[in-house]
């Protein structure tokens, strides 16, 4: 993998935590905003931080969900975040997966669907996948099982880069809460980010502790 390669994939971070204009309805149900103004927040929750507020009539695609909250991004801006599912009514449902996000093209769509987009497209550049499996677990940790081709034709390098950038993602995705990021599958060659008290560490081949 190229060092420019690389860097895309780094860059891929902004469009996992950051609003894009304009932007592409990603796979999902559709739903309009019913209540008079809603608050789009950071997180799934009443104290998260207020990030914008969305009128009545908008558009949003659903995401992802977590209880009674849903992860959105707003058709008319292309902004991100949660908002309680009883303050919507769905539009239209997705055609491509029953209601539900559709398959990811990269593995990594119900995380963020503009990073699964990037990825997707290096891939296609590359002439083979990135991702064999994606695995999320319920406390924070994500495991990315690169495909053979990807291992053997990436240097340690460029290894480096990719678990920085999915960490970063999956970050995003748990709204800065502490999380586990493993590339590779389980074993001695994995390289792995986790959080700890101090900052994240890392550790893998030939890799000492660091922060």
């Amino acid at each position: 993998m190229s060092r420019k390669t690389m860097l895309a994939l780094v860059a891929a971070v902004g469009l996992a935590g950051t609003p894009v204009v304009p932007a592409l309805a990603a796979p999902g149900d559709v739903h309009a905003v019913v209540g008079e103004k809603v608050n789009l927040r950071a997180g799934p929750s009443d104290d998260a931080a207020v990030r914008s507020t969305i009128a009545r009539g908008d558009e949003v695609v659903e995401l992802r969900r977590d209880g009674s909250w849903m992860g959105v991004r707003v058709l008319r801006t292309g902004e991100e975040g949660w908002l309680f599912t009883d303050l919507v009514k769905r539009n239209s449902a997705s055609t491509l997966g029953g209601g539900d996000a559709a398959p990811a093209q990269a593995g990594f769509g119900r995380l963020s669907p503009g990073f699964d987009g990037l990825v997707a497209n290096i891939s296609d550049k590359l002439g083979y996948r990135f991702a064999d499996k994606v695995e999320q677990s319920g406390n924070g940790t994500l495991r990315v099982v690169p495909t053979q081709e990807w291992q053997y034709n990436t240097g340690r390098d460029g290894k480096m880069f990719a678990a920085l950038a999915l960490y970063q993602m999956w970050k995003n995705y748990n709204n800065g809460r502490p999380v586990t990021l493993t590339l590779g599958a389980q074993g001695p060659n994995a390289i792995t980010i986790a959080d700890a008290a101090n900052g994240p560490e890392l550790t893998g081949p030939m890799l000492n502790a660091a922060r």
